[in-house]
């Protein structure tokens, strides 16, 4: 069993892509959900691949571009505590620039 490493934004990032993928993948039922799952894991997916991003930014902008009637949907919780995540890693390295100089 290998370490996930909670502070790599990437690895994260990584994780998160994985989990909302396997959701859309699972989805027999609700067709609209599965429709909402396939847009956001390809959205995710496309951040993957960005080279040049603001990885936090960019995944506000992911979220909020969503349907209101998928604001509880698992996936999308996920996607927000992915954010508050980053966020946390964000603050504690401001903290720790601050600290330094």
């Amino acid at each position: 069993m290998s370490i996930i490493d909670w502070s790599d934004p990437e690895e994260m990032l990584g994780l998160l892509a994985d989990y909302i993928r396997d959701e859309w993948q699972e989805e027999q039922r609700d067709r609209e959900r599965a429709a909402f799952l396939r847009q956001l894991s390809s959205a995710i997916e496309r951040l993957t691949f960005e080279e040049e991003r603001d990885l936090l930014a960019d995944l506000r902008a992911i979220h909020d571009a969503q349907p209101e009637e998928f604001a509880r949907d698992p996936a999308l919780v996920h996607v927000s505590h992915c954010i508050e995540e980053l966020e946390r890693i964000a603050g504690a390295h401001a903290t720790l620039r601050a600290v330094q100089t």
